[in-house]
């Protein structure tokens, strides 16, 4: 059966209450609040997501679940370094949140490590947060903000390393010597694919260094000549404030246009950033095929948001100078789709 987005506080009251011991329930974010402490059996798992097509997609990785007069969580970071982005190590990005959990037990009490296990290929990082909560949505909303901080640390590490690199990667590269109009003219008129491809890489990399609060801190060329461009933002534009601190890119020099696989595979890449991003934009220089937009609507209520942009786009905002406006008009148009 699929997690409803519209279910009520009955129908969660009914599923919790049907549950066995051990068994996880999935519940939607939007009937947390109506849920409160006695509504949740001893021994029950709740996991908060939907379920789609037969693919749980989870809102937080982890379990709630009551013990004794109140709701805790365990967070669950078990990840694999084989889709691993960040420029530092899975390794050394859980241990600095491994030590902030510890932190904060011996200053707060109210977090408890309860595995930690490095399998040579996945690393399995669980601890227990308390809350005193009895309201299943404060509780969460509780937890979430927590594990937020517990990550900080370990996200400004990965940003600083990740910036770092692009610098000196970029100074290898001669990074910065040619214009944007240059840059322009050799992604449309470059003789080979490597040679187009830099340069679509370095121009949509200081397009979004256009923009104050945007910062490059990554970017991962491929074997098939696509480009990821991880954004850090602290943008104070409206529209943008409200995503993720992490926006994604991805670039597509082909000579064809991208349609609605290439759009699925990047939602999917974004969607595996560990829930750190929720906005990405997919940047194909000669246009998208008519699939996309009906792909676009088919996934409109879903959290993540990809935008799509064209080589037209690129130009008039080399041409004007207005990355930012044609960002944000781009973005209006993903959202009104």
């Amino acid at each position: 059966m699929e997690v409803k987005l519209s279910m009520n506080a009955e129908e969660a009251k009914a599923l919790l209450e049907a549950a066995y011991e051990d068994e996880a329930v999935f519940l939607p974010a939007s009937v947390l609040d109506k849920i409160t402490l006695d509504d949740i059996p001893d021994e029950v798992m709740i996991e908060v997501g939907l379920l789609k097509d037969g693919i749980m997609h989870l809102d937080w990785s982890g379990r709630l679940f009551k013990d004794h007069d109140q709701i805790k969580g365990e967070a669950d970071y078990t990840w694999t370094r084989k889709y691993w982005y960040s420029p530092i190590g899975l390794e050394h990005y859980l241990d600095l949140i491994r030590r902030a959990v510890e932190l904060r037990n011996r200053v707060h009490g109210d977090v408890e490590i309860t595995n930690y296990d490095d399998d040579g290929a996945y690393i399995h990082l669980k601890f227990v947060i308390s809350t005193e909560k009895k309201n299943l949505g404060k509780a969460y909303q509780h937890i979430k903000r927590l594990c937020h901080e517990l990550e900080e640390t370990a996200e400004k590490a990965a940003d600083e390393a990740g910036k770092r690199l692009s610098e000196i990667a970029s100074r290898l590269s001669g990074w910065g010597s040619q214009s944007l109009d240059a840059l322009v003219n050799a992604v449309e008129k470059a003789s080979s694919s490597d040679e187009r491809g830099r340069s679509l890489e370095e121009l949509i990399s200081r397009l979004f260094e256009t923009i104050p609060g945007f910062t490059v801190t990554d970017r991962i060329k491929t074997a098939t000549e696509e480009i990821d461009i991880a954004v850090l933002n602290d943008s104070n534009e409206p529209r943008f404030r409200r995503e993720s601190a992490v926006l994604l890119a991805e670039c597509k020099n082909w000579s064809d246009k991208c349609g609605k696989n290439e759009f699925v595979l990047f939602k999917e890449k974004i969607e595996n950033r560990s829930n750190r991003c929720s906005l990405g934009f997919l940047i194909s220089w000669n246009g998208f095929k008519d699939t996309l937009t009906k792909e676009m609507l088919r996934g409109s209520r879903e959290h993540t948001l990809v935008v799509p942009l064209t080589g037209k786009d690129v130009r008039a905002a080399v041409r004007e100078n207005s990355f930012a406006d044609v960002l944000a008009s781009c973005w209006q148009k993903a959202i009104t789709t």
